[in-house]
């Protein structure tokens, strides 16, 4: 009986694959993939450029592209076609069907990426409308004047945009969904494309070479967005967007580069992880770039990377039995292991770093796209053992500079049309946007959060000194309201050398007071600090126009982007003064300086009779 079934099976099988081998076409026969008929290469051929398991043999075309792969008749094998899977409209019948990526794709929907959560929420609490209930999501702003002004502004850069045109991932791109980041035209791929779109199209033949995905995303596919806003992606090479269309005499003696986009930017500094050779994915995750699951409102609930995660005297690990399955895909996909006695860093709170191998020799990281280790070294003996620095975060003392705007103007002009990035249409009005002069410059200091811990202290730049007229009708009275908000930034500016002590204890910016004249007067044994704003007073509240707070006063209400986040209150900027004109005498670096550090109250006691204190009425 068992021969007989093995007999029945085995002729069953030869005639399913006689079907599928059937000719439909001259000389032309169905092929099998994955189990499937797939039609497709009978007609385009087998491309190249695809490998491994996105390669054509191992899971045909109809599985990413849809169709009907069984069968040769043209019309019946285009219908339902997705041209370029991978949007996340798409993405659950071709990247994230089962099989496949299925649990990446409620990650990536839940991402502040794709939902821009923050930047809904953040809108709507300045423009004085209610944030709502629960997440926001891109996909469902309304048309009020926060939602409006988002969906003309600020809506094409989301992951559920879609990548309308064929082609690289390039400076203009927004949008795309997985191949936002994973799409990877080689220079085979878009020459051939560029041939491609160059015949007359009647005429045209398919490239043969498909563009490649990739597991390794480089720094130009952050760049479409991410060169907006907080303009990480150019700071982080080094570049810092000038103001509008600058003339020869603006950028003579300059190093500058024009973006495909029009812009201009000038050379200030790299990021000395840039300079070493680290791209983004290098220190930003899987779980922190495509999310973990969990929905968030804002960025800071989906960040899982932090300097400590790779600068400490020891890293968080996990042994190799212990490594995650995606992680250890990730591996393998690298063409890397751990090897014995060595283990997988982890963050903090335990997120896998897939590239920082932690051994008795040391730590090091292996950059993801060329496989160089590179040793990860502890932070100095300042960062970790000054208590009087230990509210700061990395970033205040290691930022080297940070783009700067001081002041936005916006209004709506019923009059003309702007376009809809939400419904992908143009409509009747239009937002305009007016700016400041752009500036880079060492960030302002500020408090993101009370306590201790490390952290407390951050750097921030003018988020919002904005004026914006609310107004959308015409004829009618304007609608006008002001904000003077700064945003806690990361610059990805970050460098070895520190800032000085006088940069933070005598500089007006970093303190909070804008661009001026910060003096120390000494007279009959005491001293007295003043500041001579070098821009005017904003009519609006009286503060300079760069301010974030005024000298030695206090600020109330809504003073930043984020919740809880302030300048410093009259107390913190006395302290940090009354160290500032210790330092007009002592250089940092002095015995004074270095005692003042464990013990400031006892430093100033034992203080010669030369030595004149500031005092605060």
């Amino acid at each position: 009986m068992r021969t007989r079934l093995l007999a029945f099976f085995a002729v069953a099988g030869l005639l399913v694959a006689s079907l599928l081998l059937v000719p439909e076409g001259p000389g032309a026969r169905l092929r099998v993939a994955a189990g499937l008929a797939e039609g497709c290469v009978a007609c385009h051929g087998e491309p190249a450029g695809l490998i491994g398991a996105h390669a054509p043999a191992a899971i045909g075309c109809v599985a990413c592209h849809g169709g009907d792969g069984r069968t040769l008749e043209a019309k019946a094998a285009h219908e339902g076609i997705v041209l370029m899977p991978g949007h996340l409209a798409d993405a659950s019948r071709s990247c994230s069907q089962a099989g496949c990526h299925a649990a990446i794709l409620p990650r990536v929907e839940n991402s502040i990426m794709s939902t821009m959560a923050g930047v809904i929420a953040i809108n709507r609490r300045v423009l004085g409308e209610d944030p709502g209930p629960g997440i926001p999501h891109v996909a469902k702003l309304g048309h009020g004047v926060a939602d409006s002004h988002l969906r003309e502004l600020c809506a094409g850069c989301h992951l559920g945009q879609s990548k309308e045109v064929r082609g690289p991932i390039g400076e203009k791109t927004q949008g795309g969904g997985c191949l936002a980041c994973h799409l990877e035209y080689g220079a085979k791929a878009a020459d051939e494309l560029k041939r491609f779109e160059a015949q007359p199209k009647e005429a045209r033949a398919a490239p043969r070479t498909h563009p490649a995905l990739t597991v390794n995303p480089r720094n130009a596919h952050c760049f479409g967005c991410h060169s907006r806003s907080g303009r990480f992606a150019l700071g982080f090479e080094g570049w810092h967007e000038m103001q509008g269309r600058p003339g020869a005499d603006e950028v003579r003696g300059k190093r500058v580069r024009k973006l495909e986009d029009g812009r201009t930017v000038e050379f200030v500094v790299a990021d000395i992880h840039h300079e070493k050779g680290l791209s983004c994915i290098d220190c930003h995750n899987a779980n922190e770039v495509m999310g973990a699951g969990a929905p968030v409102t804002y960025k800071r609930e989906q960040q899982r990377v932090g300097c400590e995660d790779c600068h400490a005297e020891k890293l968080a690990s996990v042994s190799p039995a212990g490594v995650d399955p995606e992680s250890a895909s990730l591996l393998r996909l690298r063409g890397r292991s751990l090897g014995l006695g060595e283990r997988m860093g982890t963050t903090r709170d335990g997120d896998p770093l897939v590239n920082v191998v932690v051994s008795p020799n040391g730590a090091r990281l292996v950059t993801k796209h060329d496989a160089r280790s590179l040793p990860l070294k502890p932070p100095a003996a300042a960062c970790t053992q000054d208590r009087a620095h230990e509210r700061l975060s990395c970033n205040t003392c290691h930022t080297a500079w940070a783009p700067s705007c001081v002041s936005c103007h916006t209004q709506y002009d019923p009059a003309d049309e702007g376009f809809d990035h939400v419904a992908q249409q143009w409509g009747p009005g239009t937002w305009n946007e007016t700016s400041g002069r752009f500036e880079a410059k060492p960030p302002a200091l500020g408090v993101l959060r009370g306590g201790a811990g490390r952290g407390a202290i951050d750097t921030f730049v003018p988020g919002m000194v904005m004026t914006f007229d609310r107004n959308r009708e015409a004829g009618k009275a304007p609608d006008v309201i002001f904000r003077r908000l700064f945003a806690k930034l990361s610059a990805h500016t970050t460098r070895r050398e520190a800032r000085t002590c006088d940069s933070c204890h005598r500089d007006p910016v970093a303190l909070g007071y804008g661009a001026g004249a910060l003096r120390f007067t000494a007279r009959g044994g005491e001293g007295a600090w003043t500041f001579d704003p070098a821009l005017r007073a904003h009519p609006r509240d009286g503060l300079p126009e760069d301010a974030w707070t005024g000298f030695l006063a206090e600020r109330g209400g809504m003073v930043s982007t984020r919740e809880g986040a302030r300048p410093f209150h009259v107390a913190e900027q006395r302290k940090i003064l009354a160290v500032g004109a210790c330092l007009g005498c002592h250089a940092g670096d002095s015995p004074p300086m270095k005692r003042a550090l464990a013990d400031f109250g006892a430093t100033v006691a034992a203080r010669s009779r030369s030595c004149v204190v500031a005092t605060f009425r």
